[in-house]
């Protein structure tokens, strides 16, 4: 596991200690952690609010709202956030892992799919 300080806005608003301190704030054990985590890495402020915007969205959304022009466009930031998650990964590794990459890219995609259907199942039961 990564450390939070790696991880990209997608990814942190996918941990449960930030989701809780996102949707629970007044939880002081969890808002203490994460205001001293981000007085520790003051350059991960803009990470930090776009994963927290990603989790209110994820928090509000109603499946009846979405049209599927926002179901596309969703899908499209998914798989974006996916090539540049690949990208980044790529720089970093040496010698030839295209194959590692694609099995990489499939494993997140599929990771991400489950955790969409898991919050529209969520919010279509909830929502009755």
């Amino acid at each position: 596991m990564k450390p939070f300080s790696e991880l990209s806005a997608e990814e942190l608003a996918m941990e449960n200690l930030f989701i809780r301190w996102v949707r629970f704030p007044d939880d002081q054990a969890i808002r203490s952690f994460w205001e001293n985590w981000i007085i520790k890495y003051p350059s991960r402020q803009e990470t930090v609010e776009k994963a927290r915007e990603l989790v209110l969205i994820a928090s509000d959304w109603r499946p009846d709202s979405l049209t599927s022009q926002d179901v596309n466009s969703l899908w499209g930031r998914i798989r974006s956030s996916l090539d540049i998650i690949g990208d980044r990964e790529a720089k970093k590794s040496t010698g030839d892992t295209s194959g590692n990459n694609s099995i990489a890219r499939s494993i997140i995609l599929i990771l991400m799919s489950v955790t969409f259907l898991f919050f529209l199942f969520y919010f279509i039961f909830t929502s009755r």
